[in-house]
């Protein structure tokens, strides 16, 4: 009995190949990427786990639509929370019909009179502090500079200087979000009615 063949361990691949193959391949006309993109794609639609995760979409829209948030919502409640807020922020910006009392009270030329009450200016503020704090939400839902692929820290190729200048300024930018957006939007919170 003849023992059986060893083979050497092939030699892991280096993140410089990988970003050369890539490149190598992106490089390629469209017609010589589509039946791979085509096959890809087809393998992925028909696997159990893709129409076990469509299903539980489709139930969770309408379960959504019934309780007002879905069992899915909730495992990572504030990057769902921060991106409803967002864009409800933003809308309710364009689409306010009122200022609120503190917001009309700055905007007095004469205090007590509401007669000299310049009312495009505290709207003009009220839309402002509104598109602030819409795009204070958007930054936490889309966490662009935090641990995303493309623009956070976990890139390996950065530098030791350029990974600690990143996380410092993603830290110095979550504490501004704790310590000063989030107490001016709770004490606005009774002001978001439209």
């Amino acid at each position: 009995m003849t023992p059986p063949k060893t083979t050497e361990p092939s030699e892991p691949y280096k993140f410089e190949d990988l970003r050369k193959r890539s490149a190598e391949w992106e490089q390629r006309p469209w017609w010589q990427k589509a039946p791979r993109r085509l096959y890809y794609w087809t393998r992925r639609q028909c696997s159990w786990s893709e129409w076990k995760y469509r299903g539980r979409r489709v139930i969770g829209f309408f379960i959504r639509g019934w309780r007002g948030w879905a069992t899915h919502d909730t495992w990572g409640l504030d990057h769902y929370l921060s991106g409803v807020l967002a864009g409800s922020l933003r809308y309710l910006a364009y689409h306010h019909h009122g200022v609120p009392g503190d917001f009309v009270e700055r905007h007095l030329r004469i205090p007590g009179d509401t007669d000299s009450l310049d009312i495009d200016a505290a709207d003009y503020e009220w839309t402002q502090w509104l598109l602030d704090k819409a795009q204070h939400f958007d930054w936490y839902y889309r966490d662009e500079d935090g641990t995303s692929d493309e623009l956070g820290w976990i890139r390996p190729d950065l530098s030791k200087e350029e990974l600690s200048r990143r996380i410092h300024a993603h830290t110095e930018k979550m504490e501004k979000f704790y310590n000063v957006i989030l107490p001016e939007f709770i004490r606005h919170f009774g002001s978001l009615w439209d």
